[in-house]
Protein backbone atom coordinates (compact mmCIF):
# COMPACT_ATOMS: atom_id res chain seq x y z
CA UNK A 1 0.00 0.00 0.00
CA UNK A 2 3.00 2.03 0.77
CA UNK A 3 4.33 1.73 -2.86
CA UNK A 4 0.95 2.43 -4.22
CA UNK A 5 1.00 5.91 -2.01
CA UNK A 6 4.56 6.93 -3.63
CA UNK A 7 3.42 5.94 -7.38
CA UNK A 8 0.55 8.62 -7.15
CA UNK A 9 2.04 10.84 -5.10
CA UNK A 10 4.58 11.20 -7.96
CA UNK A 11 2.60 11.19 -10.82
CA UNK A 12 0.20 13.94 -8.82
CA UNK A 13 3.95 15.79 -8.39
CA UNK A 14 4.77 15.14 -12.29
CA UNK A 15 1.55 16.70 -13.70
CA UNK A 16 1.65 19.74 -11.06
CA UNK A 17 4.89 20.44 -12.57
CA UNK A 18 3.77 19.99 -16.32
CA UNK A 19 0.65 22.25 -15.40
CA UNK A 20 2.79 24.92 -13.95
CA UNK A 21 4.98 24.99 -17.17
CA UNK A 22 2.35 24.91 -20.08
CA UNK A 23 -0.63 24.96 -18.68
CA UNK A 24 -0.50 28.79 -17.37
CA UNK A 25 -0.86 29.80 -21.48
CA UNK A 26 -4.33 30.22 -22.71
CA UNK A 27 -6.02 28.85 -26.25
CA UNK A 28 -5.28 32.29 -27.58
CA UNK A 29 -2.05 32.43 -26.45
CA UNK A 30 -0.88 29.85 -27.94
CA UNK A 31 -2.56 30.57 -31.30
CA UNK A 32 -0.82 33.92 -30.84
CA UNK A 33 2.84 31.90 -30.40
CA UNK A 34 1.62 30.01 -33.12
CA UNK A 35 1.14 32.56 -35.72
CA UNK A 36 4.03 34.06 -34.23
CA UNK A 37 6.77 30.91 -35.17
CA UNK A 38 5.08 30.49 -38.36
CA UNK A 39 5.88 33.88 -39.22
CA UNK A 40 9.77 33.66 -38.38
CA UNK A 41 10.29 30.54 -39.31
CA UNK A 42 10.29 31.72 -42.64
CA UNK A 43 13.07 33.74 -42.34
CA UNK A 44 15.16 30.47 -41.41
CA UNK A 45 14.79 29.49 -45.41
CA UNK A 46 13.97 32.99 -47.35
CA UNK A 47 11.78 32.93 -50.20
CA UNK A 48 11.25 35.40 -52.82
CA UNK A 49 8.28 36.96 -51.22
CA UNK A 50 9.45 36.11 -47.84
CA UNK A 51 12.19 39.06 -49.05
CA UNK A 52 9.60 41.11 -50.85
CA UNK A 53 7.89 41.23 -47.44
CA UNK A 54 10.53 42.16 -45.10
CA UNK A 55 13.11 44.20 -47.18
CA UNK A 56 12.51 45.99 -50.04
CA UNK A 57 15.35 47.34 -52.33
CA UNK A 58 14.69 51.41 -51.28
CA UNK A 59 15.17 50.45 -47.46
CA UNK A 60 18.20 48.42 -47.90
CA UNK A 61 19.90 50.55 -50.24
CA UNK A 62 17.97 54.12 -51.18
CA UNK A 63 20.89 55.78 -52.91
CA UNK A 64 21.07 52.93 -55.57
CA UNK A 65 16.70 52.89 -56.11
CA UNK A 66 16.66 54.63 -58.99
CA UNK A 67 13.81 54.47 -61.79
CA UNK A 68 16.72 53.57 -64.24
CA UNK A 69 17.45 50.28 -61.73
CA UNK A 70 13.90 49.39 -61.96
CA UNK A 71 14.35 46.64 -64.73
CA UNK A 72 16.69 45.03 -62.44
CA UNK A 73 14.88 44.13 -59.72
CA UNK A 74 13.30 41.18 -61.14
CA UNK A 75 16.31 39.59 -63.05
CA UNK A 76 18.33 39.86 -59.86
CA UNK A 77 15.36 37.64 -57.50
CA UNK A 78 17.35 34.41 -57.57
CA UNK A 79 20.64 35.82 -56.46
CA UNK A 80 18.75 38.29 -53.81
CA UNK A 81 17.29 35.41 -52.51
CA UNK A 82 20.97 33.78 -51.88
CA UNK A 83 22.10 36.38 -50.38
CA UNK A 84 19.67 36.81 -47.83
CA UNK A 85 19.93 33.39 -47.24
CA UNK A 86 23.13 33.75 -45.99
CA UNK A 87 22.19 36.60 -44.13
CA UNK A 88 19.48 34.93 -42.25
CA UNK A 89 21.85 31.41 -42.03
CA UNK A 90 22.15 31.53 -38.31
CA UNK A 91 18.79 33.18 -37.52
CA UNK A 92 17.07 31.97 -34.60
CA UNK A 93 14.29 33.11 -32.05
CA UNK A 94 12.12 32.53 -28.90
CA UNK A 95 9.04 33.56 -28.31
CA UNK A 96 9.30 35.53 -24.33
CA UNK A 97 6.08 37.03 -23.58
CA UNK A 98 2.57 37.46 -25.19
CA UNK A 99 -0.42 39.34 -24.06
CA UNK A 100 -3.80 39.17 -25.66
CA UNK A 101 -6.80 41.52 -25.20
CA UNK A 102 -9.88 40.83 -27.53
CA UNK A 103 -8.71 41.49 -31.02
CA UNK A 104 -5.23 42.61 -30.36
CA UNK A 105 -2.20 40.92 -29.42
CA UNK A 106 1.79 41.72 -28.56
CA UNK A 107 4.48 39.21 -28.37
CA UNK A 108 7.64 40.01 -27.14
CA UNK A 109 10.37 37.92 -29.04
CA UNK A 110 13.80 38.06 -28.76
CA UNK A 111 16.02 37.68 -32.08
CA UNK A 112 19.80 36.07 -32.77
CA UNK A 113 21.17 36.52 -35.76
CA UNK A 114 24.56 38.56 -37.31
CA UNK A 115 25.96 42.10 -36.21
CA UNK A 116 23.82 44.24 -38.10
CA UNK A 117 25.64 47.15 -36.96
CA UNK A 118 29.15 45.65 -38.21
CA UNK A 119 27.91 44.07 -41.42
CA UNK A 120 26.14 47.50 -42.16
CA UNK A 121 30.09 49.72 -41.47
CA UNK A 122 31.39 46.90 -43.50
CA UNK A 123 28.79 46.94 -46.50
CA UNK A 124 29.41 50.50 -46.62
CA UNK A 125 33.07 51.17 -46.74
CA UNK A 126 33.20 48.50 -49.13
CA UNK A 127 30.82 50.73 -51.26
CA UNK A 128 32.38 53.64 -51.29
CA UNK A 129 35.48 52.34 -52.05
CA UNK A 130 33.67 50.58 -55.32
CA UNK A 131 32.94 53.74 -56.24
CA UNK A 132 36.20 55.33 -56.19
CA UNK A 133 37.30 52.95 -58.47
CA UNK A 134 35.14 53.11 -60.77
CA UNK A 135 35.75 56.61 -60.93
CA UNK A 136 39.43 55.07 -61.79
CA UNK A 137 38.07 52.82 -64.24
CA UNK A 138 38.50 53.48 -67.97
CA UNK A 139 34.95 51.91 -68.92
CA UNK A 140 33.14 54.54 -65.93
CA UNK A 141 30.24 51.93 -65.69
CA UNK A 142 27.91 53.72 -62.60
CA UNK A 143 27.46 51.05 -59.79
CA UNK A 144 23.69 49.69 -59.95
CA UNK A 145 21.42 48.27 -57.77
CA UNK A 146 22.52 44.84 -58.62
CA UNK A 147 25.94 46.13 -57.70
CA UNK A 148 24.72 47.03 -54.47
CA UNK A 149 23.39 43.27 -53.91
CA UNK A 150 25.84 41.30 -55.26
CA UNK A 151 28.31 43.33 -52.74
CA UNK A 152 26.51 42.77 -49.59
CA UNK A 153 26.50 39.14 -50.99
CA UNK A 154 30.27 39.56 -50.91
CA UNK A 155 30.58 41.29 -47.98
CA UNK A 156 28.73 38.76 -45.93
CA UNK A 157 30.82 36.29 -47.27
CA UNK A 158 34.02 37.33 -46.43
CA UNK A 159 33.58 38.36 -43.02
CA UNK A 160 32.21 36.05 -40.26
CA UNK A 161 30.19 38.28 -37.52
CA UNK A 162 29.15 37.47 -34.15
CA UNK A 163 25.53 36.32 -33.18
CA UNK A 164 23.69 39.30 -31.29
CA UNK A 165 20.43 39.45 -29.49
CA UNK A 166 17.73 41.97 -30.13
CA UNK A 167 14.35 41.96 -28.22
CA UNK A 168 11.26 43.78 -29.66
CA UNK A 169 7.18 43.87 -29.49
CA UNK A 170 5.43 42.36 -32.11
CA UNK A 171 2.03 43.72 -33.08
CA UNK A 172 -1.12 41.23 -34.05
CA UNK A 173 -4.56 41.43 -35.11
CA UNK A 174 -6.99 38.73 -35.02
CA UNK A 175 -8.78 38.42 -38.35
CA UNK A 176 -11.91 35.47 -38.08
CA UNK A 177 -10.50 32.88 -35.76
CA UNK A 178 -6.45 33.45 -37.39
CA UNK A 179 -3.82 35.68 -35.80
CA UNK A 180 -1.90 37.81 -38.26
CA UNK A 181 1.34 39.87 -37.58
CA UNK A 182 1.13 43.69 -38.30
CA UNK A 183 3.77 44.90 -40.62
CA UNK A 184 5.44 47.75 -40.77
CA UNK A 185 9.10 49.45 -41.52
CA UNK A 186 9.79 49.62 -37.66
CA UNK A 187 8.89 45.50 -37.65
CA UNK A 188 10.95 45.21 -41.23
CA UNK A 189 13.73 47.17 -39.51
CA UNK A 190 13.88 44.91 -36.13
CA UNK A 191 13.66 41.37 -38.10
CA UNK A 192 17.31 42.39 -39.66
CA UNK A 193 18.27 43.44 -36.07
CA UNK A 194 18.54 47.19 -37.22
CA UNK A 195 20.29 46.62 -40.46
CA UNK A 196 17.96 49.34 -42.22
CA UNK A 197 18.50 52.02 -39.48
CA UNK A 198 22.24 51.54 -39.37
CA UNK A 199 22.33 51.90 -43.36
CA UNK A 200 20.20 54.63 -43.25
CA UNK A 201 22.67 56.63 -40.68
CA UNK A 202 24.88 59.39 -42.59
CA UNK A 203 27.50 59.33 -39.50
CA UNK A 204 27.85 55.36 -39.48
CA UNK A 205 31.42 55.98 -41.55
CA UNK A 206 32.41 58.90 -39.24
CA UNK A 207 34.59 61.87 -41.58
CA UNK A 208 38.24 60.07 -40.64
CA UNK A 209 37.23 56.81 -41.83
CA UNK A 210 35.90 58.27 -45.55
CA UNK A 211 39.15 59.95 -45.71
CA UNK A 212 40.81 56.92 -44.93
CA UNK A 213 38.97 54.51 -47.11
CA UNK A 214 39.53 57.27 -50.16
CA UNK A 215 43.36 56.81 -49.65
CA UNK A 216 43.91 53.46 -49.15
CA UNK A 217 42.01 53.17 -52.45
CA UNK A 218 44.28 55.41 -54.25
CA UNK A 219 46.71 53.48 -52.60
CA UNK A 220 45.71 50.02 -54.37
CA UNK A 221 45.44 51.83 -57.54
CA UNK A 222 48.22 50.80 -60.38
CA UNK A 223 49.37 53.02 -63.03
CA UNK A 224 46.89 53.08 -65.25
CA UNK A 225 44.19 53.62 -62.23
CA UNK A 226 46.18 56.44 -61.21
CA UNK A 227 46.84 57.88 -64.50
CA UNK A 228 42.78 58.12 -64.43
CA UNK A 229 42.10 59.37 -61.66
CA UNK A 230 44.13 62.26 -61.64
CA UNK A 231 44.00 62.82 -64.64
CA UNK A 232 48.18 62.88 -65.52
CA UNK A 233 48.09 62.70 -68.91
CA UNK A 234 46.27 66.15 -69.76
CA UNK A 235 49.21 67.79 -67.16
CA UNK A 236 51.43 68.04 -70.64
CA UNK A 237 49.72 69.72 -73.60
CA UNK A 238 51.72 67.07 -76.12
CA UNK A 239 51.29 64.73 -78.32
CA UNK A 240 49.95 60.94 -77.47
CA UNK A 241 52.63 58.97 -77.35
CA UNK A 242 54.97 61.75 -75.01
CA UNK A 243 51.99 62.98 -73.03
CA UNK A 244 51.44 58.70 -72.34
CA UNK A 245 55.03 58.64 -71.31
CA UNK A 246 55.20 60.83 -68.99
CA UNK A 247 51.87 60.42 -67.85
CA UNK A 248 52.81 56.84 -66.64
CA UNK A 249 56.24 57.72 -65.07
CA UNK A 250 54.50 60.43 -62.93
CA UNK A 251 52.12 57.43 -61.93
CA UNK A 252 55.13 55.22 -60.90
CA UNK A 253 56.25 57.75 -59.26
CA UNK A 254 53.27 58.06 -57.54
CA UNK A 255 52.16 54.49 -57.01
CA UNK A 256 55.97 54.17 -55.10
CA UNK A 257 55.59 57.48 -52.51
CA UNK A 258 52.18 58.07 -51.60
CA UNK A 259 51.42 57.35 -47.99
CA UNK A 260 49.40 59.47 -45.48
CA UNK A 261 48.41 60.04 -41.58
CA UNK A 262 45.62 61.09 -40.15
CA UNK A 263 46.51 63.59 -37.42
CA UNK A 264 43.14 65.74 -36.17
CA UNK A 265 39.92 65.94 -37.27
CA UNK A 266 37.07 68.52 -36.30
CA UNK A 267 33.68 68.19 -37.21
CA UNK A 268 29.42 69.49 -36.73
CA UNK A 269 26.70 67.97 -37.76
CA UNK A 270 27.00 68.70 -41.47
CA UNK A 271 30.79 69.81 -42.21
CA UNK A 272 33.97 68.75 -40.69
CA UNK A 273 37.46 69.13 -41.48
CA UNK A 274 40.02 66.46 -41.76
CA UNK A 275 43.83 67.13 -41.08
CA UNK A 276 45.72 65.15 -42.92
CA UNK A 277 49.92 64.60 -43.78
CA UNK A 278 50.41 63.12 -47.15
CA UNK A 279 53.54 61.85 -48.62
CA UNK A 280 53.95 62.04 -52.42
CA UNK A 281 56.77 62.11 -55.20
CA UNK A 282 58.63 65.57 -54.53
CA UNK A 283 58.03 66.62 -58.87
CA UNK A 284 59.42 70.01 -57.21
CA UNK A 285 62.66 68.32 -56.75
CA UNK A 286 62.34 66.20 -60.02
CA UNK A 287 62.18 69.91 -62.10
CA UNK A 288 64.86 70.63 -60.22
CA UNK A 289 67.06 68.19 -61.35
CA UNK A 290 65.20 68.55 -65.17
CA UNK A 291 66.33 71.92 -65.39
CA UNK A 292 69.75 71.58 -63.80
CA UNK A 293 70.94 68.50 -66.30
CA UNK A 294 69.23 70.63 -69.14
CA UNK A 295 71.48 73.41 -68.20
CA UNK A 296 74.54 71.69 -68.68
CA UNK A 297 73.26 70.27 -72.21
CA UNK A 298 72.61 73.46 -73.38
CA UNK A 299 76.22 74.68 -73.01
CA UNK A 300 77.68 71.84 -75.02
CA UNK A 301 78.49 71.65 -78.74
CA UNK A 302 75.53 69.13 -79.12
CA UNK A 303 72.90 71.51 -78.56
CA UNK A 304 74.20 73.80 -80.74
CA UNK A 305 74.92 70.99 -83.93
CA UNK A 306 71.01 69.63 -82.84
CA UNK A 307 68.85 72.52 -83.60
CA UNK A 308 65.75 73.40 -82.59
CA UNK A 309 64.09 70.17 -83.22
CA UNK A 310 67.23 68.16 -81.23
CA UNK A 311 66.77 70.17 -78.62
CA UNK A 312 62.77 69.73 -78.21
CA UNK A 313 63.55 65.79 -78.16
CA UNK A 314 66.70 66.26 -75.55
CA UNK A 315 64.02 68.23 -73.52
CA UNK A 316 61.56 65.06 -73.34
CA UNK A 317 64.28 62.48 -73.13
CA UNK A 318 65.84 64.48 -69.58
CA UNK A 319 62.22 65.17 -68.35
CA UNK A 320 61.14 61.65 -68.73
CA UNK A 321 64.49 60.38 -67.10
CA UNK A 322 64.37 62.85 -64.29
CA UNK A 323 61.07 61.55 -63.43
CA UNK A 324 61.75 57.76 -63.94
CA UNK A 325 65.20 57.87 -62.04
CA UNK A 326 63.85 60.41 -58.47
CA UNK A 327 64.04 59.17 -54.85
CA UNK A 328 62.87 62.15 -53.83
CA UNK A 329 59.45 62.70 -52.07
CA UNK A 330 57.65 65.58 -50.29
CA UNK A 331 55.16 65.60 -47.60
CA UNK A 332 52.63 68.41 -46.38
CA UNK A 333 49.95 68.93 -44.05
CA UNK A 334 46.36 69.54 -46.13
CA UNK A 335 43.09 70.37 -44.26
CA UNK A 336 40.61 68.28 -46.43
CA UNK A 337 36.81 69.19 -46.13
CA UNK A 338 33.58 67.10 -45.77
CA UNK A 339 30.32 67.59 -46.03
CA UNK A 340 27.38 65.11 -44.39
CA UNK A 341 24.79 64.95 -47.21
CA UNK A 342 22.28 63.59 -45.27
CA UNK A 343 23.11 60.54 -46.56
CA UNK A 344 26.75 60.10 -45.82
CA UNK A 345 29.69 62.21 -45.82
CA UNK A 346 31.29 62.89 -48.54
CA UNK A 347 34.90 64.30 -49.10
CA UNK A 348 35.95 67.12 -51.37
CA UNK A 349 38.83 66.75 -53.53
CA UNK A 350 39.97 70.37 -54.09
CA UNK A 351 43.15 71.83 -55.53
CA UNK A 352 45.32 71.61 -52.03
CA UNK A 353 44.07 67.85 -52.01
CA UNK A 354 45.17 67.04 -55.58
CA UNK A 355 48.23 69.26 -55.53
CA UNK A 356 49.40 67.04 -52.13
CA UNK A 357 49.12 63.67 -54.25
CA UNK A 358 50.58 64.57 -56.76
CA UNK A 359 53.21 65.93 -55.01
CA UNK A 360 53.47 69.46 -56.52
CA UNK A 361 53.38 68.40 -60.34
CA UNK A 362 51.33 70.45 -61.63
CA UNK A 363 52.73 73.75 -60.45
CA UNK A 364 56.04 71.93 -61.32
CA UNK A 365 55.33 71.12 -64.79
CA UNK A 366 53.61 74.36 -65.23
CA UNK A 367 57.61 76.10 -65.22
CA UNK A 368 58.25 73.35 -68.29
CA UNK A 369 55.53 72.98 -70.22
CA UNK A 370 56.12 75.17 -73.18
CA UNK A 371 59.78 73.66 -73.43
CA UNK A 372 58.73 70.05 -73.87
CA UNK A 373 55.97 71.14 -76.72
Amino acid sequence: MKIRHKKWLYAAVFLTSALLLTGCDSKEERAVKQAVSAELDQLKSPDKKTIETYLSAHQLFPEEDTAENDSEKESADPEIIKIFSRYFKNFSYTVDTVKVEEKKASATVTITNLDAHALAEDYTAAALKKRITCDANPSQVEFSLKDSYLLLGETLKKNNYKQVDTSFDLKLKKKGETWAIVHSEDLDNQITGGFLTYMADSDLLPPPEVVKIHFNTIKEFDTEQLNIYLSLDSLLDTDDTYSSSIAHAMAEQIQACFDFKILDTQNDERNALVKVQITSSDFKSIMASYQGQLSQWLQTSQAMAGGAEGRREKERQLLLESIEQNQASTTRDVDISLINDGTSWKMQMDENVAQAILGGVDSALADVSEDVE
